[in-house]
Formats: C-alpha cells, sequence, structure tokens
C-alpha cells in the first residue's frame, strides 16, 4: 500500500505545475493581444490626426491658390458630350467634368444648361488642332472652360463656382 500512495503524491505537484504553466502562458497571450490592441486603437487617432494636418495643409494651399478650401466630399457636375468642328477644319470630340464649389452651383449649372453648352461650343469651335495638341493648349483651354462657364453663372470667384474643368476623354480629328 505505500507504493500506492508514494505515486498519487508525486503526481499531484506536476499536474499543479502544469497548470500553473498553462494559466501563466494564457495570461501573457491576453495581456500581449491587449497591448497590441491597445497599440493599434491609440496609435489610429494619430494617424487621423497626421490626415488632418496634410489636409489642413491643402487646403491652406488651396485658399492661398484660389481664395477657397478643399471640400471633404467634392461635387462634381458631367456634362454631355460634345463634337465640334475646330476653326481649322478638323473635329474635337471631348467629355468635360466639372469640380463645383457647392450643390448649389450644380443646380444653377443644370438650370443655366443650354447657355453653358451654347457658351462652350462656341470656344471649343474656335480653336485649332495645333492649339489642343499640346498640353499648355488643353490647359489654357480648361481654364477659359471654367472662365467661361463661371460668367453665365455670374460668378466672379472660382472659389463659388466651377474650381476646375477635367477632361475625360479629349479626341480630335
Amino acid at each position: 500500500m505505500a507504493k500506492d500512495v508514494a505515486p498519487p503524491e508525486g503526481e499531484a505537484p506536476k499536474k499543479k505545475g502544469k497548470l500553473l504553466i498553462i494559466i501563466i502562458a494564457v495570461v501573457i497571450v491576453v495581456l500581449v493581444g491587449g497591448g497590441v490592441g491597445a497599440y493599434l486603437l491609440l496609435s489610429k487617432p494619430s494617424a487621423d490626426k497626421k490626415a488632418k494636418a496634410g489636409h489642413g495643409e491643402e487646403a491652406a494651399a488651396e485658399e492661398e491658390g484660389d481664395g477657397g478650401h478643399e471640400d471633404a466630399h467634392p461635387v462634381y457636375e458631367k456634362l454631355e458630350q460634345f463634337t465640334v468642328n475646330l476653326a481649322d477644319g478638323q473635329f474635337l470630340q471631348t467629355d468635360i467634368q466639372l469640380r463645383l464649389a457647392d450643390s448649389d452651383v450644380q443646380e444653377k449649372i443644370k438650370a443655366h444648361m443650354p447657355e453653358v453648352r451654347d457658351a462652350l461650343i462656341r470656344l471649343l469651335s474656335s480653336k485649332t488642332a495645333e492649339e489642343l495638341a499640346q498640353p499648355e493648349g488643353k490647359a489654357k483651354l480648361a481654364q477659359e472652360v471654367q472662365k467661361a462657364i463661371n460668367d453665365v453663372l455670374g460668378v466672379k470667384s472660382k472659389s463659388k463656382g466651377v474650381k476646375k474643368v477635367l477632361f475625360a476623354a479629349f479626341i480630335i480629328q
């Protein structure tokens, strides 16, 4: 009987030791996981602050450029496709999209669409293929389109009307 009593005493400390090791391992895993989770949660706002700081710099640069600021949600208006005869007999087919100051300007453009299209057709048809083939010619045309539309809308400042003209397609034949 003495032999029967001795082995259980030897096994009990081994079970307690294994149980203690398992508990310590679980605690370490939970602490490491909690630390990583806390780091990710706490570092995310600082990343947002950096993004906002970068956005603030962009907005400041935009304000210096045209007196306005970049919206978090830009407003775009896609115009119908234009196909016109150029002044030199060639054709221009283009898709124009406008970045606007706000949705009020978008409503104004829709209300004045016949006048906007007329002004743009007159402007586009006064150009030659040679003028428009160069990147500088396209940039100049974008500025002229912006001015023409803002004039139709009665807007004096780019920050309150069409902010930017984008060409989605530009084909000269």
